[in-house]
């Protein structure tokens, strides 16, 4: 459960961002609505986002990716302007995108500017959910702390107290890492299921699998793990998958956020509360 608190101070932090799917500024924000989600085989998507006033449109929720994306063909149709190149990266491959900057991004009344964007097809997201434009990543995320709340289906910008496992979270490429049981986890809400990188997985038979991103897939399976115990606490994780290669340094898989009731993710102090 959470609360408002009776102060809510904060404080901006810096931090270098690597392209890497999966500056901070953090401001302070009134106590804003709540926003309405769907949840979809656990992933949050949220409507009512607007870029440079136009809108609304549907975005992936994705804490696991340290980036905004827009659709290419919406982001022409708006006069969104690429200008730049740059590589994107992800647990499953890499590939050279374009993108422009200085954009501004309203989801309820939790506004940013500066945003940018890198225009793609998206085809791993669009090929499952035709209707979902783009993503909202930590671009737009690390400005505020928020409440993300997948049994009630809502979302909330504002500072909060919180009941659960409290646990501090450290941005390795712009993206919140907890230490576990299992090594240091992205908590990623774009994420269905448990990861594990630089684990051979046990294969058997036809159950191996593709993990596919927008920058491409890669051979993954099953795999059983030790349990999974945040502070103390442990928490049951589901099928656990296994990546064979460790795509980045630091970083030993991907958290789901469906495995927690809520999560409130306080960057102004650098901490979660999962429930």
């Amino acid at each position: 459960m959470c609360s408002p608190p009776q102060t809510a101070l904060m404080r901006c932090v810096n931090d270098t961002k690597l392209l890497l799917v999966f500056s901070i500024i953090i401001a302070a924000v009134p106590a804003f609505g709540e926003v309405k989600m769907q949840v979809r085989d656990g992933l949050p998507i949220v409507e009512g986002v607007y870029v440079n006033g136009h809108g609304p449109y549907r975005f992936l929720l994705d804490t696991g990716t340290n980036v905004d994306l827009i659709e290419t063909k919406l982001a022409r149709s708006i006069g969104l302007r690429a200008t730049f190149q740059k590589e994107l990266g992800s647990a499953s491959g890499a590939t050279t995108v374009s993108g422009g900057d200085g954009f501004e991004v309203a989801l309820d009344l939790a506004r940013a500017d500066q945003q940018e964007f890198l225009f793609l097809g998206m085809e791993a997201i669009r090929d499952r959910w035709p209707d979902v434009q783009g993503v909202l990543g930590q671009e737009f995320l690390s400005r505020f702390d928020y409440l993300l709340d997948l049994r009630s289906k809502r979302l909330e910008f504002r500072k909060q107290d919180c009941i659960g496992t409290r646990t501090r979270f450290t941005m390795t490429n712009g993206r919140p890492v907890i230490s576990t049981s299992l090594g240091d986890l992205v908590l990623d809400s774009g994420a269905g299921r448990l990861v594990l990188f630089g684990v051979e997985p046990e294969m058997v038979g036809s159950d191996k699998s593709a993990l596919k991103t927008v920058a491409g897939s890669h051979a993954i399976g099953a795999v059983s793990s030790k349990p999974l115990v945040i502070e103390g606490r442990r928490i049951w994780p589901g099928e656990t998958l296994a990546l064979p290669r460790a795509p980045e340094p630091g970083v030993g898989g991907l958290l789901p956020v469906s495995l927690f009731k809520r999560i409130y993710v306080s960057n102004s102090e650098g901490y979660v509360v999962l429930e």
